[in-house]
């Protein structure tokens, strides 16, 4: 004898949603990475850079040993745990599963401040003001002013800063665009790409500092 079926439209459509949270994409997560490069405020090893700049030497009325990240910020469209970039010029896609490891400000400054180590191993370079001991410090205060890509085509980082000493009115301002090729939409090369880009403003952004506190990079 055959037992009749009966449907039950609520236990199937729970039963398709479980399906479909399991067929899901897996989320992945990227992070920049510090690229070491020796100072080169106008040269790129991979792509190309362009920087304007008015320092012009050592300013400061007593020697300067501490280069303190006061303030770095990032662009609001960028300034999300998900990557985000354009696939044609005025089509902005957001990439649900594929997310920052760690809030992007706080990777960028990570990212300057082991390049800027690297670049001037005679100074202090920190983003904690309770490092800075006892000497005046030369502070640095960053945007990020575009952190951008065109899928498949090329990587963009802008940045602007300015470097100043407390009682000091005089102040070093510059302005980078870094760009970096993209040989595919692959996301691991972009997070690369990024991180290739901001090398090349750490070393461009080094060669003001270098000039501002007349540090000497041949001595560590």
């Amino acid at each position: 004898m055959n037992m009749p079926f009966f449907c039950q439209p609520g236990l199937l459509a729970c039963a398709a949603a479980f399906l479909g949270a399991c067929s899901s994409a897996p989320t992945h997560y990227h992070s920049l990475t510090p690229i070491h490069q020796t100072i080169r405020p106008s040269q790129s090893e991979t792509g190309t850079i362009v920087c304007t700049s008015d320092a012009t030497g050592p300013t400061s009325p007593e020697p300067i040993g501490t280069v303190l990240l006061a303030h770095l910020a990032v662009p609001a469209e960028a300034n999300r745990m998900q990557l985000v970039l354009h696939q044609a010029p005025t089509r902005l896609s957001v990439y649900e599963a594929e997310r920052w490891a760690g809030p992007l400000g706080d990777q960028i400054s990570l990212i300057l401040i082991d390049n800027l180590r690297n670049a001037l191993p005679n100074l202090s370079i920190t983003r904690d003001a309770l490092l800075i001991g006892t000497g005046t410090p030369l502070q640095l205060n960053m945007e990020i002013e575009e952190l951008d890509a065109l899928a498949g085509k090329e990587a963009t980082v802008r940045a602007r800063w300015r470097l100043s000493v407390r009682g000091n009115a005089a102040s070093n301002t510059g302005t980078c665009t870094a760009r970096q090729p993209l040989r595919s939409r692959d996301l691991d090369e972009l997070a690369l790409a990024w991180s290739r880009a901001l090398a090349d403003i750490s070393s461009a952004l080094a060669a003001s500092i270098q000039q501002r506190t007349g540090s000497d990079v041949s001595q560590k």
